[in-house]
């Protein structure tokens, strides 16, 4: 719209400049024949200068220039990852696009864009509260869990807006400054603080992942629908007060203790049932042994011995009832 006031004002500019030219050319073309009729007539001894006529169409420089103004008002540039809303002069809607590249539009419409690329709201710590096209920043989320114990949190969402809801947006919001600020940045509080509520202590300190999935799944819902996309959600930190984190380590010590009780007790199970084991094995294996030396087995080692001796030629000496002796 600024384009066409100003396109209209330079053409409006040159219209004028060549009226005025033209009525000064006529003034000093009069005048000039009145000196010179008088001149010609004697009534004066210098003959005057020809006047120095302006042509009117000089004019016509600013209504080109006004012309061009225009004309480039009907077109506008988009690029990749932006999507724009068309306003026409009154403030109606006429439209939108998502292509990138040059669009034709009236020249009395406003183009709008909307960065529709991944985007970021960050809530960490004492961080100051800033926008960044399309990116917001802002201080910890307090919560408290399902038994009302008090925790603050760092939380950051990866979004995108959907091209074909930036219509919808912009007629609700105006700016998308306004509907990251006042939308998209307090129902991620609201959610995370929601979602908190469900869980107790002990879940949200000791897994963190189970968390950060409902804060998703649930933003994912609430979004539906409204032109917001949740890429990633990710729970950076759960801070408790310091009398609850070591309560928690107490009771973790404590039970790393009583599973290494737990465990030594397993472990002498174990070793006395493998023991006994053995022994069993032993004993069957001696009783085994002792029912088969019989009579007949043992004398039959007893020549096998003998024989083995002999050999090597060894003087083997067996008096009767006696013990055998052994000589080279």
């Amino acid at each position: 719209m600024i384009r066409i006031i100003i396109g209209a004002g330079l053409g409006l500019m040159g219209g004028i400049a060549a009226v005025v030219l033209r009525e000064r050319n006529k003034r000093e073309e009069e005048a000039y024949e009145r000196e010179l009729d008088r001149y010609e007539n004697g009534k004066c001894y210098r003959k005057p200068d020809k006047p120095a006529l302006i042509s009117p169409k000089v004019g016509i420089v600013p209504v080109v220039i006004g012309g061009i103004v225009i004309a480039t008002g009907s077109f506008y540039a988009q690029d990749i990852g932006e999507a724009v809303v068309l306003r026409n002069f009154g403030g109606s809607i006429a439209g939108h696009t998502s292509e990138a590249g040059l669009h034709l539009k009236a020249p009395w419409q406003d183009a709008i864009g909307w960065d529709i690329r991944n985007r970021q709201i960050n809530f960490f710590k004492d961080s100051k509260y800033a926008y960044d096209g399309g990116s917001y920043e802002g201080a910890e989320v307090s919560i408290n869990d399902a038994s009302g114990t008090k925790a603050n949190i760092d939380i950051q969402v990866i979004y995108s807006l959907d091209a074909d809801k930036v219509e919808d947006l912009y007629a609700e919001y105006g700016t998308q400054e306004a509907f990251v600020t006042n939308y998209v940045s307090n129902d991620l509080r609201a959610t995370a603080r929601e979602v908190a509520g469900k869980y107790d202590t002990l879940t949200l300190l000791t897994d963190r992942a189970k968390f950060t999935d409902a804060v998703q799944a649930a933003l994912a819902e609430q979004w539906k629908g409204k032109g917001v996309i949740v890429e990633q959600v990710q729970v950076q930190d759960i801070r408790y007060a310091k009398s609850i984190t070591s309560a928690y380590a107490d009771a973790q010590s404590a039970e790393v203790a009583k599973q290494k009780a737990l465990n030594a007790q397993e472990t002498a199970k174990v070793e006395a049932e493998t023991k006994k084991i053995e022994a069993q094995g032993e004993a069957d294996a001696n009783a085994i042994m002792t029912q088969s030396l019989t009579p007949e087995v043992l004398e039959q080692r007893y020549i096998d011995a003998l024989k083995s001796i002999g050999k090597n030629g060894n003087l083997v000496v067996v008096p009767e009832g006696s013990q055998p002796i052994v000589g080279k």
